[in-house]
Protein backbone atom coordinates (compact mmCIF):
# COMPACT_ATOMS: atom_id res chain seq x y z
CA UNK A 1 0.00 0.00 0.00
CA UNK A 2 1.23 3.31 -0.78
CA UNK A 3 -0.22 6.38 1.06
CA UNK A 4 0.72 9.73 -0.92
CA UNK A 5 1.26 12.33 1.77
CA UNK A 6 1.94 16.23 0.47
CA UNK A 7 3.63 17.72 3.37
CA UNK A 8 3.01 21.45 2.08
CA UNK A 9 0.53 22.34 4.59
CA UNK A 10 2.21 20.89 7.62
CA UNK A 11 5.56 22.86 6.70
CA UNK A 12 3.59 26.07 6.61
CA UNK A 13 1.97 25.35 10.38
CA UNK A 14 5.62 24.27 11.19
CA UNK A 15 7.48 27.36 10.04
CA UNK A 16 5.34 30.18 11.55
CA UNK A 17 6.54 32.78 13.46
CA UNK A 18 4.78 34.42 16.40
CA UNK A 19 6.51 38.46 17.14
CA UNK A 20 9.89 39.05 16.93
CA UNK A 21 11.63 39.09 20.02
CA UNK A 22 14.01 42.40 21.25
CA UNK A 23 17.12 40.65 20.55
CA UNK A 24 19.97 40.63 18.17
CA UNK A 25 22.19 38.48 16.36
CA UNK A 26 24.35 37.93 12.81
CA UNK A 27 26.47 34.83 12.95
CA UNK A 28 26.41 31.10 12.60
CA UNK A 29 25.67 28.04 13.96
CA UNK A 30 26.37 24.76 12.78
CA UNK A 31 24.70 21.45 13.93
CA UNK A 32 26.49 18.19 13.20
CA UNK A 33 24.90 14.44 13.69
CA UNK A 34 27.02 11.60 12.76
CA UNK A 35 27.25 7.99 13.84
CA UNK A 36 26.74 4.06 13.35
CA UNK A 37 24.37 1.41 13.82
CA UNK A 38 25.05 -1.59 13.84
CA UNK A 39 22.80 -4.84 13.77
CA UNK A 40 22.58 -8.82 13.76
CA UNK A 41 19.02 -11.15 13.48
CA UNK A 42 19.47 -14.57 14.15
CA UNK A 43 16.72 -16.64 13.97
CA UNK A 44 18.10 -19.79 15.50
CA UNK A 45 21.13 -19.48 17.49
CA UNK A 46 22.01 -22.82 17.42
CA UNK A 47 22.16 -23.09 13.36
CA UNK A 48 23.26 -19.37 12.37
CA UNK A 49 22.92 -20.41 8.72
CA UNK A 50 19.01 -21.32 8.91
CA UNK A 51 18.21 -17.38 8.64
CA UNK A 52 20.37 -14.30 9.93
CA UNK A 53 20.04 -10.74 9.05
CA UNK A 54 22.31 -8.05 9.31
CA UNK A 55 22.68 -3.90 8.67
CA UNK A 56 25.66 -1.52 8.86
CA UNK A 57 24.24 2.31 8.76
CA UNK A 58 26.57 5.43 8.98
CA UNK A 59 25.31 8.86 8.29
CA UNK A 60 27.33 12.25 8.49
CA UNK A 61 24.68 15.27 9.00
CA UNK A 62 25.65 18.58 8.97
CA UNK A 63 23.66 21.64 8.57
CA UNK A 64 24.79 25.98 8.86
CA UNK A 65 22.49 27.66 9.87
CA UNK A 66 22.67 32.05 9.68
CA UNK A 67 20.92 33.52 12.71
CA UNK A 68 19.82 37.22 11.83
CA UNK A 69 17.73 39.92 12.44
CA UNK A 70 16.10 39.15 15.87
CA UNK A 71 15.18 35.52 16.32
CA UNK A 72 15.30 34.37 12.43
CA UNK A 73 17.06 31.19 11.90
CA UNK A 74 18.05 30.68 8.07
CA UNK A 75 19.28 27.38 6.57
CA UNK A 76 22.38 28.05 4.94
CA UNK A 77 22.12 24.06 3.26
CA UNK A 78 22.34 20.73 4.52
CA UNK A 79 25.26 18.22 3.42
CA UNK A 80 23.82 14.58 4.43
CA UNK A 81 25.56 11.08 3.77
CA UNK A 82 24.19 7.90 4.25
CA UNK A 83 26.18 4.67 3.28
CA UNK A 84 25.21 1.06 4.43
CA UNK A 85 24.33 -2.44 3.27
CA UNK A 86 20.97 -4.70 4.56
CA UNK A 87 21.62 -8.04 3.67
CA UNK A 88 19.42 -11.27 4.80
CA UNK A 89 20.82 -15.32 3.65
CA UNK A 90 18.70 -18.56 4.03
CA UNK A 91 19.41 -21.78 3.80
CA UNK A 92 18.24 -23.83 1.62
CA UNK A 93 15.43 -24.54 0.69
CA UNK A 94 14.73 -20.99 1.41
CA UNK A 95 18.03 -19.54 -0.68
CA UNK A 96 15.21 -17.71 -3.14
CA UNK A 97 14.50 -15.07 -0.34
CA UNK A 98 18.22 -14.03 0.33
CA UNK A 99 18.19 -10.30 -0.27
CA UNK A 100 20.97 -7.31 -0.13
CA UNK A 101 20.72 -3.90 -0.76
CA UNK A 102 22.97 -0.54 -0.67
CA UNK A 103 21.94 1.77 1.37
CA UNK A 104 22.13 5.71 0.00
CA UNK A 105 20.45 9.13 0.85
CA UNK A 106 16.87 9.28 -0.48
CA UNK A 107 16.40 11.74 -3.36
CA UNK A 108 16.16 14.43 -3.42
CA UNK A 109 17.34 15.08 -0.09
CA UNK A 110 14.46 16.71 2.46
CA UNK A 111 14.95 20.73 3.27
CA UNK A 112 13.38 22.95 5.14
CA UNK A 113 11.33 21.68 8.23
CA UNK A 114 11.29 18.07 6.81
CA UNK A 115 15.58 18.25 7.55
CA UNK A 116 16.93 15.81 9.69
CA UNK A 117 18.90 18.87 11.27
CA UNK A 118 17.67 22.09 12.95
CA UNK A 119 18.81 25.17 15.13
CA UNK A 120 16.76 26.77 17.49
CA UNK A 121 17.20 30.75 18.73
CA UNK A 122 14.20 32.53 20.39
CA UNK A 123 16.59 36.31 20.84
CA UNK A 124 17.67 34.94 23.93
CA UNK A 125 21.62 33.79 25.37
CA UNK A 126 21.35 30.26 24.64
CA UNK A 127 20.69 28.57 20.96
CA UNK A 128 19.60 24.76 20.70
CA UNK A 129 19.68 22.24 18.24
CA UNK A 130 18.06 19.32 17.24
CA UNK A 131 18.66 16.30 15.01
CA UNK A 132 16.71 13.35 13.71
CA UNK A 133 18.51 9.66 13.13
CA UNK A 134 17.98 9.41 9.24
CA UNK A 135 17.43 6.17 9.45
CA UNK A 136 14.19 5.77 8.55
CA UNK A 137 12.81 6.26 4.97
CA UNK A 138 12.06 9.95 4.80
CA UNK A 139 15.90 10.52 4.23
CA UNK A 140 17.59 7.12 3.31
CA UNK A 141 16.50 4.48 0.33
CA UNK A 142 18.41 1.37 -0.67
CA UNK A 143 19.51 0.70 -4.26
CA UNK A 144 21.48 -2.34 -6.29
CA UNK A 145 19.18 -4.71 -4.86
CA UNK A 146 20.36 -8.53 -5.41
CA UNK A 147 16.45 -9.67 -5.35
CA UNK A 148 13.13 -8.44 -6.63
CA UNK A 149 11.42 -9.18 -3.74
CA UNK A 150 9.49 -6.33 -2.35
CA UNK A 151 10.73 -6.85 0.94
CA UNK A 152 13.92 -5.96 -0.41
CA UNK A 153 14.25 -2.41 -0.24
CA UNK A 154 14.04 0.36 2.20
CA UNK A 155 10.37 1.57 2.18
CA UNK A 156 9.87 5.53 2.26
CA UNK A 157 7.39 4.48 4.80
CA UNK A 158 9.67 2.55 7.33
CA UNK A 159 13.39 2.80 7.49
CA UNK A 160 16.51 0.65 8.19
CA UNK A 161 16.74 -2.39 10.36
CA UNK A 162 16.48 -5.97 11.01
CA UNK A 163 16.62 -7.02 14.53
CA UNK A 164 12.44 -7.74 16.14
CA UNK A 165 13.50 -6.23 19.80
CA UNK A 166 16.37 -3.85 20.50
CA UNK A 167 18.35 -5.29 23.53
CA UNK A 168 17.79 -3.58 27.17
CA UNK A 169 21.38 -2.10 26.53
CA UNK A 170 20.89 -0.12 23.60
CA UNK A 171 16.92 0.55 23.77
CA UNK A 172 16.54 3.72 25.82
CA UNK A 173 20.17 4.91 24.30
CA UNK A 174 18.78 4.58 20.64
CA UNK A 175 15.38 5.85 22.16
CA UNK A 176 17.21 9.41 23.09
CA UNK A 177 19.32 9.11 19.57
CA UNK A 178 16.10 8.97 17.38
CA UNK A 179 15.62 12.92 18.05
CA UNK A 180 18.68 13.99 20.03
CA UNK A 181 18.61 17.91 21.19
CA UNK A 182 21.71 19.75 22.42
CA UNK A 183 21.93 23.52 23.42
CA UNK A 184 24.75 25.71 23.69
CA UNK A 185 25.09 29.76 25.21
CA UNK A 186 24.84 31.78 22.08
CA UNK A 187 28.77 32.84 20.71
CA UNK A 188 30.24 30.20 23.46
CA UNK A 189 32.26 27.12 22.93
CA UNK A 190 31.22 23.80 21.38
CA UNK A 191 28.61 21.41 22.73
CA UNK A 192 29.22 17.57 22.18
CA UNK A 193 26.43 15.21 23.29
CA UNK A 194 27.30 11.31 22.92
CA UNK A 195 25.52 8.12 22.34
CA UNK A 196 26.95 4.74 23.03
CA UNK A 197 25.30 1.86 23.43
CA UNK A 198 26.31 -1.91 22.68
CA UNK A 199 24.05 -5.43 23.23
CA UNK A 200 22.23 -8.22 23.03
CA UNK A 201 18.71 -9.62 23.91
CA UNK A 202 19.19 -13.28 26.28
CA UNK A 203 18.25 -15.40 24.02
CA UNK A 204 21.36 -13.92 21.32
CA UNK A 205 18.89 -13.59 18.44
CA UNK A 206 19.30 -9.94 18.21
CA UNK A 207 22.69 -8.04 18.97
CA UNK A 208 22.89 -4.13 18.35
CA UNK A 209 25.12 -1.15 18.69
CA UNK A 210 24.84 2.68 18.32
CA UNK A 211 27.50 5.21 18.72
CA UNK A 212 26.82 8.69 17.70
CA UNK A 213 27.57 12.38 18.61
CA UNK A 214 25.62 15.59 18.15
CA UNK A 215 27.62 18.91 17.90
CA UNK A 216 26.61 22.31 18.06
CA UNK A 217 29.18 25.04 17.16
CA UNK A 218 28.71 28.33 16.72
CA UNK A 219 30.41 32.37 16.49
CA UNK A 220 27.28 34.23 17.28
CA UNK A 221 27.45 37.19 19.74
CA UNK A 222 25.59 37.42 22.79
CA UNK A 223 22.30 39.68 22.12
CA UNK A 224 21.37 42.43 24.55
CA UNK A 225 18.68 40.98 27.51
CA UNK A 226 16.27 43.55 27.00
CA UNK A 227 12.63 42.68 25.59
CA UNK A 228 11.61 39.09 25.68
CA UNK A 229 10.25 36.43 23.42
CA UNK A 230 6.08 35.35 23.76
CA UNK A 231 5.46 31.75 23.64
CA UNK A 232 6.16 30.33 20.57
CA UNK A 233 3.88 28.31 18.00
CA UNK A 234 6.92 26.27 17.51
CA UNK A 235 9.31 24.08 19.37
CA UNK A 236 11.64 21.57 18.76
CA UNK A 237 9.43 18.91 20.38
CA UNK A 238 6.06 20.05 18.93
CA UNK A 239 7.17 19.75 15.22
CA UNK A 240 9.03 16.43 16.26
CA UNK A 241 5.73 15.03 17.72
CA UNK A 242 3.84 16.49 14.66
CA UNK A 243 6.53 14.97 12.17
CA UNK A 244 6.10 11.54 14.25
CA UNK A 245 2.53 11.68 13.90
CA UNK A 246 2.22 12.41 10.39
CA UNK A 247 4.83 9.04 9.81
CA UNK A 248 2.48 7.13 12.41
CA UNK A 249 -0.62 7.77 10.22
CA UNK A 250 0.46 6.46 7.00
CA UNK A 251 1.91 3.30 8.89
CA UNK A 252 -1.67 2.76 11.04
CA UNK A 253 -3.64 3.14 7.55
CA UNK A 254 -1.76 0.52 6.00
CA UNK A 255 -1.69 -1.78 8.74
CA UNK A 256 -5.19 -0.95 9.68
CA UNK A 257 -6.31 -2.15 6.13
CA UNK A 258 -6.89 -5.62 7.18
CA UNK A 259 -9.24 -5.58 10.21
CA UNK A 260 -10.88 -2.50 9.50
CA UNK A 261 -11.06 -2.72 5.63
CA UNK A 262 -10.95 -6.42 4.68
CA UNK A 263 -12.14 -7.47 8.19
CA UNK A 264 -13.30 -11.29 8.82
CA UNK A 265 -12.77 -11.67 4.67
CA UNK A 266 -8.92 -12.21 5.96
CA UNK A 267 -9.76 -15.12 7.36
CA UNK A 268 -12.49 -16.35 4.91
CA UNK A 269 -9.46 -16.18 2.36
CA UNK A 270 -7.11 -18.26 4.87
CA UNK A 271 -9.38 -20.66 5.31
CA UNK A 272 -9.49 -21.55 1.77
CA UNK A 273 -6.09 -21.89 1.73
CA UNK A 274 -5.95 -25.65 2.78
CA UNK A 275 -5.27 -27.36 6.41
CA UNK A 276 -3.02 -25.13 7.59
CA UNK A 277 -5.19 -21.78 6.65
CA UNK A 278 -8.13 -23.44 8.16
CA UNK A 279 -6.53 -23.78 11.62
CA UNK A 280 -5.07 -20.22 11.42
CA UNK A 281 -8.19 -18.30 9.25
CA UNK A 282 -10.47 -18.50 12.65
CA UNK A 283 -7.91 -16.63 14.90
CA UNK A 284 -7.23 -14.01 11.98
CA UNK A 285 -11.15 -12.62 12.25
CA UNK A 286 -11.10 -12.97 16.26
CA UNK A 287 -7.76 -10.85 16.15
CA UNK A 288 -9.10 -8.61 13.70
CA UNK A 289 -12.14 -6.79 15.72
CA UNK A 290 -10.32 -5.82 18.68
CA UNK A 291 -7.37 -5.22 16.29
CA UNK A 292 -9.24 -2.77 14.08
CA UNK A 293 -10.89 -0.44 17.40
CA UNK A 294 -7.17 0.31 18.42
CA UNK A 295 -6.62 1.31 15.01
CA UNK A 296 -9.49 3.54 14.42
CA UNK A 297 -8.21 5.21 17.73
CA UNK A 298 -4.81 5.35 16.77
CA UNK A 299 -5.49 6.84 13.91
CA UNK A 300 -7.96 9.79 15.09
CA UNK A 301 -5.33 10.50 17.63
CA UNK A 302 -2.23 10.65 14.97
CA UNK A 303 -4.48 12.97 12.69
CA UNK A 304 -5.71 15.36 15.76
CA UNK A 305 -2.42 15.60 16.45
CA UNK A 306 -1.29 17.08 13.29
CA UNK A 307 -4.31 18.96 13.05
CA UNK A 308 -3.77 20.67 16.66
CA UNK A 309 -7.61 21.47 18.00
CA UNK A 310 -6.86 23.43 21.22
CA UNK A 311 -8.32 21.35 24.16
CA UNK A 312 -8.58 23.31 27.83
CA UNK A 313 -6.78 21.73 30.81
CA UNK A 314 -3.30 22.81 29.41
CA UNK A 315 -1.85 23.37 33.26
CA UNK A 316 -2.10 19.71 33.89
CA UNK A 317 -0.13 17.01 32.18
CA UNK A 318 -1.18 14.22 30.13
CA UNK A 319 -0.10 10.41 31.21
CA UNK A 320 -0.21 7.43 29.24
CA UNK A 321 -3.25 5.42 30.31
CA UNK A 322 -2.27 1.69 31.46
CA UNK A 323 -3.09 -1.42 28.76
CA UNK A 324 -6.30 -3.14 28.93
CA UNK A 325 -5.63 -7.11 28.55
CA UNK A 326 -6.38 -8.17 25.56
CA UNK A 327 -9.97 -8.65 24.27
CA UNK A 328 -9.57 -11.12 22.05
CA UNK A 329 -11.46 -14.72 22.40
CA UNK A 330 -9.50 -16.90 19.86
CA UNK A 331 -11.17 -20.35 18.90
CA UNK A 332 -9.00 -23.48 20.03
CA UNK A 333 -6.06 -24.80 17.95
CA UNK A 334 -6.15 -28.75 16.59
CA UNK A 335 -3.71 -30.66 18.18
CA UNK A 336 -0.53 -30.56 17.27
CA UNK A 337 0.81 -33.09 14.59
CA UNK A 338 5.06 -32.20 14.67
CA UNK A 339 6.70 -28.81 13.54
CA UNK A 340 4.49 -26.91 10.47
CA UNK A 341 1.44 -29.17 10.98
CA UNK A 342 -1.90 -26.82 11.41
CA UNK A 343 -1.75 -27.30 15.37
CA UNK A 344 1.61 -26.23 15.28
CA UNK A 345 1.05 -23.34 13.59
CA UNK A 346 -1.88 -21.98 15.01
CA UNK A 347 -0.44 -22.87 18.27
CA UNK A 348 2.40 -20.25 17.48
CA UNK A 349 0.52 -17.85 16.10
CA UNK A 350 -1.89 -17.34 18.83
CA UNK A 351 0.23 -15.89 21.09
CA UNK A 352 1.82 -14.03 18.40
CA UNK A 353 -1.44 -12.26 17.74
CA UNK A 354 -2.12 -11.34 21.18
CA UNK A 355 1.40 -9.55 21.74
CA UNK A 356 0.58 -7.92 18.60
CA UNK A 357 -2.69 -6.46 20.27
CA UNK A 358 -0.92 -5.50 23.20
CA UNK A 359 1.96 -3.66 21.38
CA UNK A 360 -0.87 -2.00 19.36
CA UNK A 361 -3.28 -0.77 22.73
CA UNK A 362 0.61 0.49 23.85
CA UNK A 363 0.91 2.71 20.89
CA UNK A 364 -2.87 3.69 20.69
CA UNK A 365 -2.28 5.33 24.47
CA UNK A 366 0.80 6.62 23.86
CA UNK A 367 -0.64 8.48 20.30
CA UNK A 368 -3.49 9.69 22.57
CA UNK A 369 -1.62 10.99 25.03
CA UNK A 370 0.16 13.12 22.80
CA UNK A 371 -2.75 14.56 20.79
CA UNK A 372 -4.41 15.35 24.22
CA UNK A 373 -0.65 17.34 24.66
CA UNK A 374 -0.20 18.75 21.50
CA UNK A 375 -4.01 20.08 21.81
CA UNK A 376 -3.30 21.55 25.57
CA UNK A 377 -0.31 23.68 24.23
CA UNK A 378 -2.06 24.72 21.82
CA UNK A 379 -5.14 26.05 24.33
CA UNK A 380 -1.91 27.59 26.20
CA UNK A 381 -0.25 29.37 23.63
CA UNK A 382 -3.57 30.70 22.55
CA UNK A 383 -3.84 31.69 26.42
CA UNK A 384 -0.45 33.54 26.31
CA UNK A 385 0.83 31.33 29.39
CA UNK A 386 4.45 30.69 29.04
CA UNK A 387 4.67 28.50 32.53
CA UNK A 388 1.98 25.68 30.96
CA UNK A 389 3.48 26.10 26.90
CA UNK A 390 6.25 24.86 28.99
CA UNK A 391 4.86 22.36 30.96
CA UNK A 392 3.27 20.81 27.61
CA UNK A 393 6.31 21.20 25.26
CA UNK A 394 8.44 18.90 28.23
CA UNK A 395 5.70 16.20 28.21
CA UNK A 396 5.85 16.26 24.65
CA UNK A 397 9.20 15.56 24.40
CA UNK A 398 8.97 12.60 27.92
CA UNK A 399 5.47 11.04 25.58
CA UNK A 400 7.71 10.83 22.34
CA UNK A 401 10.01 8.78 23.77
CA UNK A 402 7.72 6.12 24.82
CA UNK A 403 5.58 6.34 21.62
CA UNK A 404 8.96 5.83 19.64
CA UNK A 405 9.78 2.64 21.85
CA UNK A 406 6.37 1.30 21.49
CA UNK A 407 5.97 1.90 17.89
CA UNK A 408 9.12 -0.50 17.43
CA UNK A 409 7.30 -2.76 19.64
CA UNK A 410 4.34 -2.81 17.70
CA UNK A 411 6.20 -3.28 14.52
CA UNK A 412 8.61 -6.26 15.43
CA UNK A 413 5.45 -8.16 16.81
CA UNK A 414 2.79 -7.79 13.75
CA UNK A 415 6.55 -8.76 12.20
CA UNK A 416 6.27 -12.10 14.12
CA UNK A 417 2.83 -12.35 12.93
CA UNK A 418 3.85 -11.80 8.95
CA UNK A 419 6.47 -14.53 9.85
CA UNK A 420 4.57 -17.51 11.17
CA UNK A 421 2.44 -16.84 8.51
CA UNK A 422 4.81 -16.36 5.91
CA UNK A 423 6.62 -19.80 7.13
CA UNK A 424 3.62 -21.61 6.44
CA UNK A 425 2.70 -20.22 3.33
CA UNK A 426 -0.16 -18.45 4.10
CA UNK A 427 -0.61 -14.75 2.81
CA UNK A 428 -3.67 -12.84 1.40
CA UNK A 429 -3.29 -10.29 -1.15
CA UNK A 430 -6.13 -7.83 -2.92
CA UNK A 431 -6.16 -6.76 -6.69
CA UNK A 432 -6.17 -2.86 -6.96
CA UNK A 433 -10.24 -2.60 -7.62
CA UNK A 434 -10.65 -4.49 -4.07
CA UNK A 435 -7.89 -3.05 -2.12
CA UNK A 436 -9.66 0.11 -3.06
CA UNK A 437 -12.87 -0.82 -1.64
CA UNK A 438 -10.87 -1.94 1.82
CA UNK A 439 -9.83 1.67 2.33
CA UNK A 440 -13.26 2.85 1.31
CA UNK A 441 -14.42 0.26 4.06
CA UNK A 442 -11.67 1.95 6.17
CA UNK A 443 -12.41 5.62 5.89
CA UNK A 444 -16.25 5.03 6.33
CA UNK A 445 -15.20 3.34 10.08
CA UNK A 446 -13.10 5.98 10.83
CA UNK A 447 -15.79 8.84 9.99
CA UNK A 448 -18.09 6.97 12.19
CA UNK A 449 -15.31 6.82 14.84
CA UNK A 450 -15.72 10.90 14.34
CA UNK A 451 -12.80 11.48 11.91
CA UNK A 452 -14.64 13.42 8.87
CA UNK A 453 -12.79 12.30 5.36
CA UNK A 454 -11.56 15.57 4.94
CA UNK A 455 -9.72 16.45 8.41
CA UNK A 456 -7.87 12.89 7.35
CA UNK A 457 -7.03 14.30 4.00
CA UNK A 458 -5.87 17.66 5.65
CA UNK A 459 -3.47 15.53 8.27
CA UNK A 460 -2.24 12.87 5.82
CA UNK A 461 -1.73 16.28 3.59
CA UNK A 462 -3.53 14.68 0.38
CA UNK A 463 -6.30 11.76 -0.34
CA UNK A 464 -5.28 8.85 0.75
CA UNK A 465 -5.09 5.77 -2.27
CA UNK A 466 -3.98 2.14 -2.06
CA UNK A 467 -3.04 0.36 -5.63
CA UNK A 468 -2.91 -2.94 -4.10
CA UNK A 469 -2.41 -4.86 -0.60
CA UNK A 470 -0.44 -7.82 0.62
CA UNK A 471 -1.05 -9.13 4.15
CA UNK A 472 2.60 -9.66 4.74
CA UNK A 473 3.75 -6.57 3.64
CA UNK A 474 1.08 -4.54 5.71
CA UNK A 475 2.57 -6.68 8.94
CA UNK A 476 6.31 -6.21 8.16
CA UNK A 477 6.09 -2.15 7.19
Amino acid sequence: MTVRCATCALTAALVLALAPAIAHADDWVTVEYKGTVDETFIYQPSDPAAWQSTLHFAWDAREVFHLTGTDQVKSEGLQLTITGQQSSTYAPPNTNQNCSFSIVPRTPLPQGPLSPLHAVWRGTESVGGSAIMPITGSYAMSTNPTSTAPSCELPKNGGAGVVNQLPDAVAATFAEAEVAGVEAKLGGPTVTRRFDADGKTPDGRNIASLHATLTLSNSARKPSNSGATPPKSFTPARKQAKLNALDALKDTMQRALYPCGVGAGIGTALTAAGPVGLAVGGTMSALGTPLCLSYLKAIKAEADTVADPPKPGYRTAAKIKPVRAPAAKLPACPASAGAGSPGAVCAALQPAGQKLLRATRATEVAAIAIDTTISRETAALKAGNRKATALQDRTLTTLGRSFAARRRAEEAAAKRVALILRGAGLNVTLDPTTAAGALTALQNRLVAARLPAAKLTTALGAAPQVTAFDLLTALEG
